[in-house]
């Protein structure tokens, strides 16, 4: 067999097995997404509304859009959006993976790399809005759809906010400092 045709058949391989992995994880995050075991970081912002301060929690990424490996974790979202079984999980998924690139972006302004920050909250904002849409194809009434709807108006509260904190060069707080 030629080389070429070595390569092909392990690149196919690997893909298959990145694939696997991640549906497999898909069905972990969409659980622990639904009951709340992700999302660790408090992060401090202001209601527009009430003027109230709150804490906004958001889940840890550790790949950031800076690493060299990046796309694959990107690519693995991207699956993951593709791979939901239903319009819930699927509205769900996306809400997560916007507050995922929210604390990607808040990590990177921290370092002080700021364009970078307000193209990764840009991605964010973009990911919000397909949440929002998809949220609004829910037709069914249940608590768990209710607490899914508010939890996408408080990131979008919290995203705006974010948004300007950045655009302002102010700091991003956590809600113990």
């Amino acid at each position: 067999m030629k080389l070429w045709m070595k390569i092909l058949m392990l690149v196919a391989a690997f893909g298959i097995l990145y694939v696997s992995f991640a549906r497999a994880g898909l069905d972990e995050v969409t659980n622990d997404e639904k009951y709340d075991r992700l999302r660790k970081i408090n992060i401090s912002y202001q209601d527009e509304r009430t003027g109230q301060w709150r804490c906004y929690r958001l889940p840890e990424s550790n790949t950031l859009p800076d690493s060299p490996f990046y796309f694959l974790k990107s690519f693995r979202d991207d699956l993951w959006i593709k791979f939901s079984r239903n319009l819930i999980d699927k509205t769900r998924i996306v809400a997560l993976m916007a507050d995922k690139k929210a604390y990607e972006a808040i990590t990177l302004y921290d370092e002080g790399k700021t364009e970078l920050a307000k193209e990764t909250l840009a991605t964010a904002e973009n990911k919000l809005d397909l949440s929002r849409e998809l949220s609004n194809q829910i037709s069914q009434k249940t608590p768990e759809i209710d607490q899914l709807k508010r939890r996408i108006v408080e990131a979008e509260d919290f995203h705006n906010y974010i948004e300007k904190e950045i655009s302002l060069g102010n700091k991003i707080s956590r809600c113990n400092e």
